[in-house]
């Protein structure tokens, strides 16, 4: 199939969420649009239209005029802000811990998740006392993916520390040990349409369908 004309504008847009740490959730949160149908246009799934073009250019404080004219070969580099050390690429190695691995998954697709940590291991964590003494057992929080940079998740050999919002913010470190459930809440993808079934011809030239199975 040929490349849609508007794919090297959206190359552009997802240069720039990626150079800005942004990901489609806090794009969309911007905008005031669902999250799914940022996702889908910035996949090719749905058109660009005109207003997703001027807001989001505006969103992320792009210049309009460097996008009049860019084709494959000559899109603009986005002006990325200072990196910062927790800017590696955010991967999942199948044989490493997996509350680790299902923490990175999250992150690295910008969805919100939930988790749930067992209390008694979170004495030294960093989380309120307070919160500790209404979740005795079980430490339920949900993560908003328009917030994950401001999470500014750190991973180590021990565990996770995260930005976490209660009362205030806090810097907690909650252990692997403790983190019980992992559960991602998923932007369903564009509806496709179901493909007929092409018939078949039998040798004596009256056409049939074929069961694939």
């Amino acid at each position: 199939m040929p490349t849609r004309p508007s794919e090297p504008v959206l190359a552009w847009f997802r240069k720039a969420l990626k150079s800005r740490g942004l990901n489609t959730a806090a794009l969309a949160k911007r905008v005031g649009e669902k999250r799914g149908t940022v996702r889908n246009v910035l996949a090719g799934q749905e058109p660009l239209t005109v207003d997703q073009l001027m807001g989001w250019t505006q969103a992320l404080e792009l210049s309009l005029e460097e996008l009049v004219g860019i084709d494959e070969g000559s899109l603009p580099e986005p002006v990325e802000r200072p990196p910062t050390p927790d800017d590696a690429p955010i991967l999942v190695d199948p044989y490493g811990i997996q509350a680790e691995q299902a923490f990175r998954l999250a992150f690295g697709l910008g969805c919100d998740f939930t988790f749930v940590a067992d209390t008694a291991q979170l004495g030294e964590s960093g989380v309120p006392p307070a919160v500790l003494a209404r979740f005795a057992e079980r430490l339920v929080l949900r993560l908003d993916a328009a917030y994950h940079r401001h999470n500014q998740p750190r991973f180590d050999a021990h565990g996770v520390t995260l930005v976490l919002s209660f009362d205030a913010l806090y810097t907690c470190t909650l252990p692997w040990a403790a983190i019980q459930q992992v559960i991602l809440d998923l932007v369903p993808p564009a509806p496709t349409a179901p493909q007929p079934e092409e018939p078949v011809d039998e040798p004596g030239g009256r056409p049939v369908l074929r069961l694939v199975t």
